[in-house]
């Protein structure tokens, strides 16, 4: 698992910002896992965050450590994806989902693939760029 993955889900919680016609939106998340490098994130169909990213995939997360100054930033493109192994890993990695999501075929499950194009870390030991 990559360092900003192991990160947001020390973090707990995390900011994932999108676009909402031009102007920056931003809502908690919780549930997040990384495949092949991409880091995978869920939204339900009919939510306003569902449609910004299908909309617009350019997304961001934020994210700090409670107690800390540490924080995070990361920013990429979410792709939906319909690989059903994927969404189980997502299931598997967050078995929080799993009260909302009983399986990955459920209809109301949807994954998104999120390539993380730049991601800062930053900490009292300074500023570390972990992804370009």
């Amino acid at each position: 698992m990559s360092r900003l993955c192991e990160f947001l889900r020390e973090c707990g919680a995390f900011m994932l910002l999108t676009l909402n016609g031009g102007k920056p939106a931003g809502r908690p998340f919780g549930a997040v896992t990384e495949i092949g490098g991409d880091l995978l994130i869920c939204a339900g169909a009919g939510k306003p965050v569902f449609d910004q990213l299908k909309e617009n995939p350019c997304v961001q997360f934020l994210a700090l450590k409670a107690g800390t100054r540490d924080w995070a930033r990361a920013d990429g493109v979410a792709r939906e994806t319909f690989d059903l192994e994927i969404k189980a890993q997502m299931l598997r990695d967050c078995p929080n989902l799993l009260k909302y999501h009983a399986q990955a075929e459920d209809p109301s499950f949807h994954v998104f693939r999120v390539a993380v194009e730049n991601a800062e870390l930053h900490t009292n030991g300074g500023t570390e760029k972990i992804v370009n």
